[in-house]
């Protein structure tokens, strides 16, 4: 869970003014030439800016096998599901799935599975401190989503914000073996420490095995990991905030190969299996946080994160990286939102193989809710 405040920042560096002028239209390859770089860039469409869900929050996409598009979000606490037949551009009416009587579910995740029976990770929070407690429940669709079942409650943390749990995210691997991701303060009742715990499951996500800690930086807050099976065969990269790059929180890249599986020792600050995702991290006092990370079918990685080095309110920064998942350039901001609004909560959604999809929780015109925008991977 992010939880530094954002802050007003002057005196960009030229890579960073050059963000600036690719607002809107997106085009870094002005940026790359400038600085004399033959770079993949995204060049955003403006007339494809839409708003898919009005009072959505906390947007994700899938594609499914039969071509459809799968959206989730929370819309007045409730997690939600919504079927696209048009790649993403409109969604059907929303289906709630996920409720908690005690608080809200949120930070939803979808994964469809080997065998297409679609989970959804929701992530329980208490509205009010007492005996309920943070947790990670899994819901199940086996008829694309037509229907769904409450699967299994995957984790249960504190009762306190202070110790709950935060932000799942899973892949699954071609044996089968479903990783479950997360951010976690349960294990430091004493701190504000956090970790990235991983659960795996052998069984469609029915049950779940004791939890791992998987990454921790001592006195800091690793979170909001996003998990990625890169294309290439090499492994797996997560993308985190991580308090340690520069001070704020900021991406880094945490890797294991798909031989270890994270069977190896915990990945500590100096871990050679954690770096910092940008290539040229901002100043210190730069908050840029909430990573998400995919990947084009060519190689290219991209990531996203929400950052105040573009004024007062945090807004949506994008960033494309090597098939490693390293080395990611200079930042491109999407949207527009009005004056003094926040992009929030944002994702990324491959469409197809030139095309990316940003959604986030922001207010265009007036209308607050999860909009979206469509960029070209160029050239």
């Amino acid at each position: 869970m992010s939880t530094s405040a954002p802050t007003r920042t002057d005196g960009y560096a030229w890579g960073h003014l050059c963000s600036l002028v690719a607002v809107g239209v997106g085009v870094a390859a002005a940026c790359a030439a400038a600085e004399g770089a033959a770079e993949p860039s995204i060049r955003w469409l403006p007339e494809s800016l839409r708003l898919l869900v009005r009072g959505g929050n906390y947007g994700r996409m899938i594609r499914l096998r039969d071509g459809r598009v799968m959206a989730c979000f929370d819309r007045g606490g409730h997690g939600c599901v919504a079927l696209s037949t048009d790649d993403g551009t409109r969604l059907a009416e929303p289906v709630r799935v996920a409720t908690f009587p005690h608080g809200v579910a949120t930070n939803c995740e979808l994964l469809q599975l080997h065998d297409g029976a679609i989970l959804l990770f929701v992530n329980e929070r208490p509205r009010e401190v007492g005996e309920q407690r943070f947790g990670i429940r899994v819901y199940a669709s086996r008829d694309s989503g037509a229907s769904w079942q409450d699967h299994a409650l995957a984790y249960q943390a504190g009762a306190r914000p202070e110790n709950g749990c935060w932000e799942p995210a899973a892949i699954q691997l071609a044996d089968g073996e479903i990783e479950l991701f997360f951010a976690n303060e349960f294990p430091y009742p004493e701190s504000r420490e956090q970790e990235i715990t991983l659960l795996r499951s052998h069984d469609e996500g029915r049950s779940w095995g004791p939890p791992e800690r998987v990454a921790f930086r001592p006195g800091r807050r690793d979170g909001m990991p996003v998990p990625l099976l890169l294309g290439d065969g090499s492994g797996i990269a997560v993308a985190i905030e991580d308090q340690g790059v520069r001070g704020k929180l900021q991406p880094a890249i945490l890797f294991s190969t798909l031989e270890l599986r994270w069977r190896q020792p915990c990945i500590g600050p100096d871990s050679p299996q954690r770096w910092p995702a940008l290539r040229s991290p901002p100043p210190p006092r730069i908050y840029a946080g909430a990573p998400y990370l995919r990947q084009f079918p060519r190689g290219t990685t991209i990531l996203s994160y929400q950052t105040d080095e573009f004024g007062e309110a945090w807004t949506l920064a994008v960033a494309l990286g090597d098939p490693s998942a390293r080395n990611f350039g200079t930042p491109v901001v999407p949207f527009r939102p009005d004056a003094g609004r926040a992009c929030l909560w944002n994702s990324l959604f491959i469409r197809d193989e030139q095309t990316v999809t940003a959604l986030s929780t922001t207010t265009i015109g007036g209308v607050p809710g999860l909009w979206a925008i469509d960029g070209r991977l160029e050239p």
